[in-house]
């Protein structure tokens, strides 16, 4: 089911272990928060997907799920846990001038607000739809009309397009082309037994539709440098935990039919990746 294949908010003890989750405050606000960014935006679910750290503050995102599970999601942020704003899309040329931005986020108090003076707190828009944005969203100029929350999704989608996973069998391929839940799985994967949620095999004309309906993502480590993931069992929770080696602070787990993912860290990738694990 939906609700099986969620990460839901109390999920996020199964990664207490290794460090990835959010204060007591802000997990309480987020388990009334995002049933309500769901309702309000028509969406399939709404899960928490990570935090992101900047040198003042920090943003909460949560991800939406229109029709398909490993693509065309949204994306929202937020300080408090309460107050989600849609992250903006990106054209191409905003895609670039943030690939070459070098520096973090700026976060929290003190980013400065469109209009250019500095602003006392960060605050977001309400939970409603097509909201217009105010001096005292997210408005930190980094260059021009670049602000930082484009930056912000810019980090976001490179991590999911990179790290997203479910465990293998855990979706399906819908008739309509979307990935969803798969109703049957119950199963926690063994090492390796991960899919990567951006990356889809050419449908097999060999293979049965039913076969093509259950096998059509990659194996994660297909993706990714060898030895780019780590997978063991957590002995305190039982959960199958997966570790991203090219984007530290990303964790993947899996106990039974609970499963999802999130990212807690500043949005870098590990440069030297290649160099260790040479």
């Amino acid at each position: 089911s939906v609700t099986a294949a969620r990460m839901d908010v109390d999920d996020l003890e199964l990664l207490a272990t290794v460090g990835a989750g959010v204060s007591l405050a802000h997990r309480s606000a987020m388990q009334s928060s995002l049933p309500l960014l769901r309702r309000n935006y028509k969406l399939s679910a709404v899960r928490a997907w990570g935090k992101l750290s900047g040198r003042t503050g920090d943003y909460l995102i949560a991800s939406g799920i229109r029709s398909s599970w490993s693509e065309d999601k949204i994306f929202f942020f937020c300080a408090d846990g309460v107050s989600w704003a849609q992250l903006p899309v990106l054209s191409d040329d905003e895609s670039a001038a943030c690939a070459a931005i070098t520096g973090g986020l700026e976060g929290g108090a003190g980013a400065l607000p469109r209009g250019g003076a500095a602003c006392a707190s960060l605050t977001c828009i309400c939970l409603t739809p097509h909201a217009t944005p105010t001096a005292g969203d997210i408005a930190h100029v980094l260059q021009g009309e670049l602000r930082e929350e484009h930056l912000l999704v810019y980090m976001v989608q490179q991590i999911e397009s990179d790290a997203a996973v479910a465990p293998t069998g855990a979706l399906v391929l819908h008739p309509s082309g979307g990935a969803v839940p798969n109703p049957a799985f119950a199963g926690t994967p063994e090492a390796g037994g991960w899919v990567a949620l951006g990356r889809r095999k050419p449908l097999d004309p060999l293979r049965s539709a039913s076969e093509n309906r259950a096998d059509f993502l990659m194996p994660a480590e297909d993706t990714l440098p060898k030895g780019g993931l780590v997978s063991r069992v957590d002995p305190a929770t039982g959960a199958t935990i997966l570790r991203s080696l090219v984007w530290p602070g990303f964790f993947a787990f899996s106990k039974g039919a609970r499963y999802g993912y999130f990212y807690c860290g500043d949005g870098a990738k590990n440069a030297d990746v290649a160099l260790m694990l040479s």
